[in-house]
């Protein structure tokens, strides 16, 4: 006979207090991450009262206080804040697991979502069409934001950036070219009296620095940030201004001043994750944009 100690309810013991131990850290990192039992209710869609009375049988499962009770919230003891910080790298996990199994589970026909800045966005645009081709014809969204979206957590497939990929494990980064800008007028229009659009420093000090030295005391007319703005700023208002070389040289009402200067160069990094890279449509789009970024490196980068 088997042993009546090994019976199914006592062999599903572990894996209850196992799946009561994932439950409880659910409800700690709410309450430590909002600082109080309202919030922390609100976010996980249960009332004050069940939130209150499982802290107060976690702790005691513990047989350590994590809280100290104040007026209007909860104060981490000690020990409170070293097993929050725990928790919330379990949070973490949790969400990378759920992440990377949407990925797998994606349809192989879901859109692949591209993020860029707006200049990028703008080239890719003009090619989304061949880029969803020559990727087998897959739904292409392009997300045009300056935000750095979280490929790990799923909020983008694929990103293009003008900064190295993180180092984080799970990452996957490929330099592909450079985007260069240049200084541009249109053609009717005097460079010598033309009003000059500068740009933000917080945006690029840069190229910033480069328009000021260019504009050797003239007064800035305006401060755009976005570089495709600044473009038509040119072709639009008669402005003297740097613009993203690709999109101003096919501009045949606009003459270029200079040669595209090294130092306001960008760098373009194609950035995938792991999550994502089970998809072989994400695979697919990563080589038609490698092959895109290929074949028009010399216009991104003000050569032709």
């Amino acid at each position: 006979m088997g042993d009546p100690s090994a019976s199914p309810s006592r062999r599903d013991a572990p894996a209850a207090a196992q799946a009561s131990l994932w439950a409880d850290l659910e409800i700690f990192h709410a309450i430590a991450s909002t600082g109080g039992l309202a919030l922390a209710a609100s976010a996980l869609g249960l009332s004050e009262t069940t939130v209150a009375r499982r802290l107060k049988a976690f702790e005691a499962r513990l047989g350590l206080p994590l809280f100290q009770r104040g007026a209007n919230r909860l104060i981490p003891t000690q020990i409170g804040v070293a097993l929050a910080a725990d928790a919330a790298a379990a949070a973490e996990a949790v969400a990378r697991f759920e992440t990377r199994a949407n990925a797998a589970r994606a349809r192989d026909d879901a859109p692949v979502r591209i993020t860029a800045t707006t200049s990028i966005s703008l080239f890719l645009t003009q090619h989304a069409a061949r880029l969803s081709a020559a990727a087998g014809g897959i739904e292409i969204v392009i997300i045009s934001t300056r935000e750095r979206l979280d490929l790990a957590r799923g909020e983008a497939e694929i990103a293009i950036r003008m900064r190295r990929p993180p180092g984080d494990a799970g990452y996957f980064g490929q330099k592909v070219g450079k985007l260069a800008q240049a200084f541009y007028v249109r053609r009717d229009v005097d460079p010598a009296t033309a009003p000059v659009i500068s740009v933000s420093r917080d945006v690029s000090s840069r190229i910033e620095q480069h328009i000021l030295a260019w504009a050797a005391g003239r007064p800035i007319a305006a401060r755009v940030g976005d570089s495709a703005a600044r473009y038509e700023s040119i072709r639009s208002s008669g402005a003297v201004s740097m613009a993203p070389c690709f999109l101003a040289d096919a501009d045949a009402g606009l003459i270029r001043l200079e040669e595209p200067p090294e130092a306001t160069a960008d760098e373009i990094f194609l950035v995938s994750h792991e999550s994502s890279r089970q998809r072989p449509a994400v695979l697919a789009a990563l080589d038609a944009l490698r092959a895109l970024f290929r074949e028009y490196r010399g216009r991104l980068e003000g050569l032709g």
